[in-house]
């Protein structure tokens, strides 16, 4: 039924205002593609956080009541950026090049399939089907938070809820547990992965280097895989990317804004994967590197911690107050790979990288040389490196059994990547770069298309019996299970 897709998509809309007025300042540009990202990050952020102090204060979950709720507090912001339209500096749009409208037209055909397949197929995923729909269908049912005591799950109810609750959201929403409309939220939240990096990318070394890093995390065989699945990971790494995002335009512009945005977005990280609390932990030592050097404010700094801990710390000390631990002991870490193999896991793992993997390999290299013999870039290159190489860290130390965890940072990593592709295409001349043009187009057009053939799950089955009814669909998916 068509009913609540509309309602979602209005919900998400609603926030477009607020995003605006956000975003609203005197020292950039206006950039509507940031707009949308910010839109599509607080709605469901904004939903699911009313929904858990619902919970806390005993009232059960009302699509009505969570709705006007939301509603209420957009209809704030919306009315902060009415007032705020004839301050604003807007300036013209750029235009695209046809190189850019290209590159674009290669992102919305994977994304259409990305897209595609979380609205065709139910949830079939081990831990999506177990854990986080699990969970979607649990709080829908008893219109409340599942309890922390319940020894079955062993302690997976102290997960952060924001995805499963979008699900109860969506849920609620149509009425009934629409799976499709579920999974659709999380897959957007993930493609939004794509466009953050590229506004990073675009803020730290330019605007080639931005279209770099949004290409290379399309082609990407682990994000295309999975961002359709109804995890967790993917929609952690969009609001990663986006604290990135928010605290260097901290350090642009000074804007308190920014830096509120900045902590809010790391905290929706942390609300959204137990995960973002080494993300929070490694912020926190950019955020003191950035006051000691004068690049950010102190007061800028503390606002971003608080807004971290307003927006994050809730869930977390709730977890420590009713079972004594912040996080469940669910990664099995003795079973990480700490091997050679795996320390070069970015292109030991060619169907999970492909040639994304190689450029994050030479173009962190590349930064790191620069910035070394020439500091080059060295703050921007510093902020990637930050969020990054100890996350890598940690993951091959604990859980590098499982190269799906790389996707929580691997945004941030594109940008360093699409930075040096940048910088060597512009070293080429000019007959070179002419000379190459088309094999690369034709490349990109070759791994767009095997990217949008791998994103849609059960091909054969689609083509079979393409109008399917849901029955079908959970014959499918429960024989690929095993069940």
């Amino acid at each position: 039924m068509p009913g609540e897709w509309l309602v979602l998509a209005g919900v998400v809309l609603a926030a477009y205002p607020t995003a605006d007025w956000l975003l609203t300042s005197r020292y950039q540009k206006r950039n509507r593609l940031l707009t949308v990202l910010l839109s599509i990050a607080i709605s469901p952020g904004c939903i699911t956080l009313i929904m858990m102090w619902e919970s806390f204060a005993g009232i059960k979950y009302d699509f009505i009541s969570v709705t006007a709720v939301y509603l209420a507090l957009m209809t704030a912001g919306g009315v902060m950026w009415w007032r705020s339209r004839l301050s604003r500096t807007g300036g013209e749009p750029n235009r695209l090049s046809r190189g850019e409208w290209f590159l674009a037209g290669v992102m919305v055909c994977v994304s259409g399939a990305i897209l595609f397949n979380a609205a065709y197929w139910p949830f079939y995923e081990a831990d999506a089907v177990g854990i986080y729909n699990n969970f979607g269908h649990y709080m829908y049912i008893e219109r409340s938070f599942i309890s922390l005591h319940i020894p079955d799950y062993s302690n997976y109810q102290a997960y952060p809820m924001m995805i499963p609750l979008t699900y109860t959201y969506s849920y609620l929403a149509g009425g009934w547990e629409n799976a499709y409309l579920a999974k659709t939220v999380s897959a957007v939240l993930s493609l939004g992965c794509v466009g953050a990096a590229g506004i990073l990318g675009n803020q730290l070394y330019g605007r080639r280097a931005g279209w770099m890093a949004a290409i290379l995390l399309v082609l990407t065989p682990a994000l295309v895989r999975w961002a359709s699945s109804g995890y967790t990971d993917l929609p952690m790494a969009f609001y990663y990317t986006m604290a990135a995002v928010f605290g260097w335009r901290t350090r642009e512009t000074g804007q308190i804004k920014d830096a509120a945005l900045a902590g809010i977005m790391l905290g929706l990280a942390a609300w959204t994967k137990n995960a973002a609390l080494t993300g929070v932990a490694l912020y926190g030592g950019w955020l003191v590197v950035m006051v000691v050097l004068r690049a950010i404010k102190l007061r800028q700094a503390l606002v971003v911690i608080a807004a971290c801990a307003l927006v994050g710390a809730p869930w977390y000390i709730r977890n420590l107050l009713e079972l004594g631990l912040l996080v469940p002991a669910t990664a099995w870490t003795e079973q990480a790979e700490r091997t050679f193999s795996s320390l070069l896991v970015f292109i030991t793992k060619p169907e999970n990288f492909a040639l994304t993997g190689w450029a994050v390999m030479i173009g962190g290299g590349y930064w790191i040389i620069r910035i070394i013999w020439q500091r080059e870039r060295w703050q921007e290159t510093l902020l990637v490196c930050c969020l990054t190489l100890p996350f890598f860290g940690v993951w091959w130390l604990l859980v590098s059994y499982d190269p799906r965890f790389l996707l929580l940072f691997l945004p941030i990593l594109a940008v360093m990547a699409g930075g040096w592709l940048a910088q060597m295409w512009d070293r080429l001349q000019p007959a070179y770069q002419e000379r190459m043009r088309l094999p690369l187009m034709l490349g990109a057009v070759v791994m767009g298309l095997y990217m949008a053939w791998i994103a849609v799950s059960f091909k054969q089955d689609i083509l079979r019996n393409p109008l399917m009814g849901e029955s079908e669909k959970l014959a499918i998916v429960s024989e690929s299970q095993g069940e």
